[in-house]
């Protein structure tokens, strides 16, 4: 029996714009026009579909056209077909293209046939009503416990559904990292639990409107991108100790966090990582940060200007001479130093320590000249 691959009922986030590509990527053998499809024969002679009817509300891909099987969805293929409904995947069908179903704003799950085997980048994105996958038990590539879209060896968490109804979620035992763009969009997702995942892809968490907490484990030493960027409910972030970078926009307009302590051993903060968070009034800046770029602390979007603007409730606590302190002296950001006391305290053991010393011969002496007395 023919597993056949059906997607009801989402929303476009409006966060990026692909828009409908009624031609195809790269060069084919030779291309037509059959219905709501163009298609494109490939050197095989199997043949690759691409959707040229903006407003398909039912799309039901044929097995074979003009006798080529048709074995995958172009890039772009469904992008922005927000009346579609329902798709029909035969089995035939063995690729999903880069942004295939991109902005289908009208369907809330999806069913990956067994056939499937491989899945392009930022297919699913933008789907805003999206609850579920479904992935048949039989794809020897994919799989989707609890309605979340995985590779088959439970490594690597592809798609979380942006309209998930749960509130909260916990990752596989077995997963190590979270795909690019993994998360983005989710509308009911308040808290997740990471366990012992590794490696976090850019901009894995942009625009989790709903999330408000999040820890991320240790191991973890880079956050790329915009990863919790536009999280406007985000109140608490647990830092792991060996992070190394933050990334550009990575807490872009995280209007509700209000602290966050940044680890020592931090090297490098991206363009813009703290900008418009504007509830954060104070932020202690570890001396190891040696790379910091523009506007990535300090500074609020004004909407009026479209321009940014200084801002005015904001404390740096830096060390002297340090890389965050120039920052702030050229921004002109209120700062505080932050004193070194280690170095403070081992000079005033070594201060101590003369003075004992000096002490001690001047009692030597003075014992030396009464025995001589």
């Amino acid at each position: 029996m023919k597993f056949l691959k059906k997607l009801s009922g989402v929303v476009l986030a409006g966060m990026l714009c692909v828009p409908l590509c009624a031609v195809f990527p790269e060069n084919p053998v030779h291309a037509e026009n059959s219905g709501d499809f163009a298609y494109q024969v490939r050197k095989d002679q199997t043949a690759e579909i691409i959707c040229q009817n903006p407003d398909i509300v039912r799309a039901e891909i044929p097995a074979e056209i003009d006798g080529h099987p048709v074995t995958a969805l172009a890039e772009n293929c469904f992008a922005q077909c927000d009346s579609m409904t329902e798709v029909i995947i035969p089995d035939t069908v063995t690729k999903l293209g880069d942004y295939a179903f991109f902005g289908c704003s009208s369907l809330t799950e999806i069913a990956i046939p067994a056939s499937v085997t491989a899945i392009g980048k930022y297919v699913f994105d933008t789907t805003e009503r999206l609850t579920k996958f479904e992935v048949d038990p039989e794809n020897p590539s994919y799989q989707s416990p609890d309605g979340v879209l995985y590779d088959k060896a439970g490594g690597t968490l592809l798609k979380y559904p942006e309209s998930k109804p749960e509130q909260n979620y916990t990752v596989l035992d077995s997963c190590q990292t979270i795909a690019d763009w993994a998360f983005v969009g989710s509308v009911n997702l308040e808290s997740i639990d990471l366990k012992q995942v590794r490696t976090i892809g850019e901009d894995a968490f942009y625009y989790c409107v709903a999330l408000k907490e999040i820890t991320i484990p240790e191991g973890v030493t880079d956050l790329p991108g915009a990863v919790f960027g536009c999280c406007a409910e985000l109140e608490t972030v647990n830092l792991p100790s060996g992070l190394l970078a933050i990334g550009n926009k990575c807490f872009y307009s995280c209007v509700s966090l209000q602290k966050i302590n940044l680890p020592e051993g931090l090297q490098k903060m991206g363009e813009y990582a703290f900008c418009h968070c504007t509830e954060l009034r104070v932020l202690a800046i570890p001396k190891s940060l040696t790379t910091v770029n523009t506007k990535c602390m300090g500074y609020l979007y004004d909407e009026a200007s479209d321009d940014y603007t200084l801002q005015e409730n904001i404390t740096l606590y830096v060390y002297p001479d340090s890389a965050a302190w120039k920052y702030a002296a050229t921004n002109h950001i209120a700062f505080e130093l932050i004193r070194n006391y280690d170095q403070l305290y081992l000079i005033l053991i070594i201060v101590i320590l003369v003075i004992i010393l000096v002490l001690s011969f001047a009692m030597i002496k003075i014992l030396k000249g009464r025995r001589e007395a």
